[in-house]
């Protein structure tokens, strides 16, 4: 795997926080409300309205994930050390820094962002999620986005890591984008 980067249409939080990435997945939807009410419903989203995301993480996490309740950027995948990054009005980055591979030790203690920044990954991955939000002619432009910076010593871990675990993954991103569309469609806003 070789660094990448790319030249953003639209500078986001995520291009400051990993602008170079050894792997990343982008999905997105149109949502028929205003980017104000999706932004806010990204906030409030948690994985418990992600009904297919929920059981996945559950799976991944031996049940510590169910019934939390909590707002899905303020928790993450529940991977241990998760943080929030930064956020803006239309953007929220979340971010950790480890060996989530089975048996892999824990990372470095990443308390804010600079920790995250400041982080080497030599031997283990730095991941950051961004969720956000654009408006569009037709409403708004829903996007997931999760940056991976793969460390020299961690490639061939991760690499047969990720290859099982991509797949639903990428379904828990899914899941999770329609459950803010949802909300955000049907003004469920607290």
């Amino acid at each position: 795997m070789r660094p990448m980067r790319s030249e953003p249409a639209v500078p986001t939080l995520l291009d400051e926080l990993v602008p170079v990435w050894t792997d990343r997945t982008v999905q997105g939807m149109a949502v028929n409300a205003s980017s104000e009410r999706v932004a806010e419903s990204i906030r409030e989203t948690s994985l418990d309205d992600a009904r297919l995301a929920s059981l996945l993480v559950a799976a991944r996490t031996a049940g510590a994930s169910l019934g939390q309740h909590r707002p899905f950027v303020e928790t993450g995948d529940f991977e241990p050390g998760f943080v929030r990054l930064g956020e803006s009005d239309s953007e929220v980055c979340l971010g950790f820094i480890g060996r989530p591979w089975p048996g892999g030790a824990p990372g470095p203690e990443v308390r804010d962002v600079a920790d995250f920044c400041d982080s080497e990954a030599y031997d283990l991955v730095k991941v950051a999620v961004s969720i956000r939000c654009a408006p569009a002619d037709y409403g708004t432009l829903l996007v997931t986005e999760t940056r991976i910076v793969v460390g020299p010593l961690a490639r061939r871990h991760f690499g047969l890591y990720w290859r099982l675990v991509k797949p639903g993954s990428s379904l828990v991103r899914r899941s999770l984008l329609r459950a803010i569309a949802r909300r955000a469609e049907a003004g469920q806003l607290s």
